[in-house]
């Protein structure tokens, strides 16, 4: 199966049990709910060949926590489910040593390693960052498929560089990761259909 996995890097996502359950959640957190909103949810199911993974922490320590299509179980489309699932994934994560990383029964994946190991352990034909030195918001590039798709919110994630034996891409920085997601898979839906 072919897949398109999303990064969205954070410096933090500061969540906490009250705001969650009043819905009154930091922007971070309605951020990366959307972020998985946008890129899993479809009409009464999942895009089974996407992964959206949020990260938060340094590039030498990053706490991740990866939402895959193809295994996900039991998490709605609303911000305070992913929400809920999204503070125990941190939990577990805070709790994790480097190079570690737990499934929890949803499917949900976390991990704790640095972001050279992330890259190497997906081993992606293609990495597409979204920077904000290109004015263009305009995404040309159709080629998805065994792709690592990043953007970031962190400003320690200002100068990243994905060296590697892949193709490296750059795209351009959208305001918001929500739309840069839903841009990407409103192509690749054009052209597949």
């Amino acid at each position: 199966m072919t897949m398109r996995h999303f990064l969205i890097l954070f410096d933090d996502i500061p969540i906490d049990k009250i705001s969650v359950k009043s819905g009154n959640n930091s922007p971070e957190v309605i951020t990366a709910a959307r972020c998985v909103n946008v890129g899993l949810f479809i009409s009464g199911n999942l895009r089974r060949d996407v992964v959206v993974s949020l990260a938060k922490g340094t590039p030498d320590d990053l706490k991740l926590i990866s939402f895959p299509g193809a295994s996900l179980k039991r998490v709605s489309p609303d911000e305070r489910s992913i929400s809920f699932f999204l503070m125990k994934a941190i939990s577990i994560a805070d709790g994790l040593l480097m190079d570690s990383f737990e499934i929890m029964d949803n499917g949900i994946e976390v991990r704790r390693f640095n972001l050279k190991n992330f890259f190497e352990s997906l081993n992606p034909d293609r990495v597409y960052i979204s920077t904000s030195e290109i004015s263009s918001n305009t995404i040309n590039v159709t080629e998805y498929e065994n792709s690592l798709l990043i953007y970031s919110i962190g400003k320690q994630f200002e100068s990243l560089q994905a060296d590697g034996k892949w193709t490296q891409v750059e795209l351009p920085h959208f305001p918001h990761p929500e739309r840069f997601i839903l841009d990407v898979n409103m192509i690749v839906d054009r052209t597949s259909s």
